[in-house]
């Protein structure tokens, strides 16, 4: 704890806490956003070069307690899917991330958030079904993104919805995928020094909030319609690209 107090007070840490757990229940009710909108909201406080690193922490635990509360609905055959082809991708882009700039941290961020309103519609327009080998194309493509962003599980919703799992299998699934990349991404980043001790304990403060969290988003995921669901995964989308892209001019 003394690493964290060495550059974060004690009201900080609090505001952080907070947000992690105000993130979470988003996160638990829509099964994506939770990252990026965490990620969002304390690039300005921790700064954005170090905030894949101190989120993917974070997210080994959310990811752990929703795939937990949700396991009876996981889907074990899209998962399978989009792990094999993703996980060689993660490994790859995440040693990249390291020799990024902020700016261009920012901009990959803002854009692989923003990018997935378009493709989202897209394939529900064209009521998309997705085959097998589609969430094994797909997944490759999120694995790409994955090692050097937050929130790539974006691309995946309307493949993984189009594959005919229910808003449930949807967010169990979508945990155990998430999970996966955040134990490569923080290995990676563990072998490449971009994870010191002072960003792990701040991720593991936020990763502990996010349990009870997941749990209050889970409540509330039971109560949205699908359509509720999606209108609300937009507005997050919007909102954390926008703040992504103000962080890359600033």
């Amino acid at each position: 704890m003394n690493a964290i107090l060495e550059n974060f007070d004690t009201l900080t840490l609090v505001v952080i806490a907070i947000l992690a757990l105000l993130t979470s229940a988003v996160h638990g009710a829509t099964g994506v956003g939770g990252g990026f909108l965490l990620s969002a909201l304390l690039a300005p406080i921790v700064g954005v070069a170090p905030i894949v690193p101190v989120v993917s922490v974070s997210l080994l635990i959310s990811h752990s307690s929703r795939a937990i509360l949700n396991i009876e609905n996981f889907d074990k055959s899209a998962f399978l899917a989009v792990a094999v082809p993703a996980v060689p991708c993660i490994c790859a882009t995440a040693f990249l991330y390291g020799r990024m700039s902020s700016s261009l941290i920012a901009v990959i961020l803002g854009c692989v958030i923003l990018i997935s309103i378009p493709v989202r519609r897209w394939a529900k327009a064209r009521q998309i079904k997705a085959s097998r080998r589609t969430l094994q194309g797909v997944g490759a493509i999120y694995g790409g993104l994955a090692g050097v962003s937050i929130s790539p599980g974006m691309i995946l919703v309307p493949f993984m919805l189009g594959h005919g799992l229910t808003k449930e299998q949807f967010v169990a699934t979508m945990a155990v995928i998430a999970l996966l990349a955040n134990v490569i991404r923080v290995g990676v980043f563990g072998a490449t020094d971009l994870l010191n001790s002072q960003y792990i304990l701040i991720g593991v403060l936020c990763g502990i909030m996010t349990i009870p969290g997941n749990w209050i988003g889970r409540t509330v995921l039971r109560r949205m319609t699908n359509d509720s669901h999606s209108r609300f995964v937009d507005i997050l989308v919007v909102l954390g690209a926008l703040n992504f892209f103000w962080l890359a001019v600033r």
